[in-house]
């Protein structure tokens, strides 16, 4: 058999698959003998998807999605964290819809029913906050003094333990900024 016939033989078995056909030579390179490594019934599909490929009746490149990812898509994609008491989440209203940084202190009263604070969303709009309002997601107006005023604010650390941190919202005098 040729050296060239051998060659296409070899480049047909590569494309057919792996190992498809096995070419044997004998030392001198003259001869050679073809010897199937599947069936028949394989080898003659294989045979014929070749000729359907070498007579440009096919397409070159099939590409099969199975089994993989889409190369267009993120390899990290946002999780979102949920709270483990998640249900339906409430629509915030009123001074709910404001975290303690939201909201500048504007004056503090002094009443017979006790402390009242006002305060400033960014727009301008005053409020009036008393001890044991609530204020944001987790919060609560704890103590309300001459100058300052303490937001407890809960929340929940890595280990899922709930904690609390204070938030200070100070009085800012004539002029300062």
């Amino acid at each position: 058999m040729p050296r060239a016939l051998c060659s296409v033989l070899v480049v047909c078995s590569i494309l057919l698959g792996q190992n498809a056909l096995a070419v044997k030579t004998n030392g001198n390179g003259d001869q050679a003998s073809i010897t199937p490594e599947v069936s028949a019934e394989e080898h003659s599909a294989k045979v014929k998807e070749l000729i359907q490929f070498l007579s440009g009746e096919t397409d070159p490149f099939v590409y099969k999605r199975e089994g993989r990812s889409d190369p267009f898509m993120p390899f990290v994609s946002e999780r979102v964290v949920q709270e483990e008491e998640a249900g339906e989440e409430e629509e915030l209203t009123g001074m709910r819809r404001f975290e303690p940084g939201q909201l500048t202190l504007a004056a503090i009263l002094m009443t017979e029913g006790g402390p009242m604070a006002m305060v400033q969303d960014a727009v301008g709009i005053g409020y009036v906050l008393r001890e044991g309002n609530a204020l944001g997601r987790t919060g609560i107006v704890n103590k309300i003094s001459k100058n300052l005023v303490v937001i407890k604010q809960q929340y929940k650390d890595t280990a899922g333990e709930e904690r609390y941190r204070l938030v200070e919202m100070l009085l800012k005098k004539e002029g300062e900024q």
